[in-house]
């Protein structure tokens, strides 16, 4: 069933934060669609498609704590088992033959692209693999903090064009199904933004290009605020129109609160190691409650 096929992809693409663009958006549509045929199906597809777009911060945040020293032999473990499931999915979309030559045939460089993609990867996995034997390989420690964003490029370009050629040919179904895949998108997106934020100050505080990241770290937490705020109160520009509904409320406030204990803790000009243990267990915390407001989300609109 071509559902399948796709949600394997979505797996791997996790909709990462470079460009989570209305093409992207609107590909998803007709996945949504065909998912609500099934329950079963949806909450596979949505719950791990939306789920992944975290992981390749969680693996550059990790590789950072490692490089720490700060319990390399846990985090060495989980980043190899978000290494190992990233992997997975990327075998599956280069076993997907007929429907990558499908795309080829409007988009010549697509095949490109997509070796493009491999190269980097399989390098990338291969130097999570030697950083999980060698905590103190400085070369894999550089090479996976360096290519991170490379890779999320080159799958932001992969999966907007893959999954744009499945849109749905009706306007009026397209629109309704694309509202509703902006609200699932964005209301997971959080877990992303806390994760990245994490990495940003980890990089700050190794002095690991400080002004670019003090930067990014400065924009993430406005798009965090402007994100958690749209989410309660609506926002037309992020194609959100907020909630009165007081199961929801109650779970946003619960995250809001974690958000603001990271925020006030991001913020400071020095970090201590404890503070540093907090943070960490912080965004842990609210990826945790976030989760929670993604499923309500998902089974308010189960209808």
């Amino acid at each position: 069933m071509l559902i399948k096929k796709v949600a394997v992809l979505l797996l791997m693409a996790g909709l990462s934060f470079v460009s989570a663009n209305s093409n992207l958006m609107s590909g998803l549509t007709d996945i949504v669609d065909q998912a609500e045929e099934t329950k079963i199906e949806e909450t596979k597809v949505l719950n791990n498609a939306f789920k992944q777009r975290m992981i390749s911060q969680r693996m550059a945040r990790d590789t950072l704590l490692i490089s720490m020293n700060f319990n390399p032999i846990f985090y060495q473990k989980n980043l190899k088992k978000d290494a190992d499931a990233f992997n997975s999915k990327f075998k599956n979309l280069v076993k997907s033959k007929e429907e990558i030559e499908m795309v080829v045939k409007k988009l010549p460089i697509f095949k490109e692209k997509i070796e493009k993609f491999k190269t980097t990867w399989l390098l990338f996995y291969k130097n999570i693999k030697t950083l999980e034997k060698d905590s103190k390989n400085k070369e894999a420690i550089h090479y996976i903090l360096n290519k991170n964003i490379a890779i999320l490029e080159d799958i932001d370009y992969i999966f907007s064009n893959f999954l744009k050629f499945y849109q749905s040919s009706d306007k009026l179904e397209k629109s309704m199904v694309h509202i509703k895949t902006m609200l699932f998108t964005q209301v997971g997106k959080p877990r992303m933004y806390i994760t990245k934020i994490v990495k940003e100050i980890l990089l700050i505080k190794q002095n690991i290009n400080k002004k670019e990241n003090q930067k990014n770290l400065k924009n993430s937490i406005k798009s965090m605020d402007r994100l958690m705020k749209a989410l309660k109160d609506g926002d037309k520009g992020l194609e959100l129109n907020g909630t009165e509904d007081r199961k929801m409320l109650k779970k946003l406030a619960i995250s809001q609160k974690i958000w603001e204990e990271v925020k006030t803790l991001v913020e400071k000009k020095a970090i201590s190691k404890k503070e540093l243990e907090l943070l960490i267990n912080k965004n842990n915390e609210f990826i945790k409650a976030q989760t929670e407001v993604v499923k309500l989300t998902r089974s308010s609109h189960d209808n």
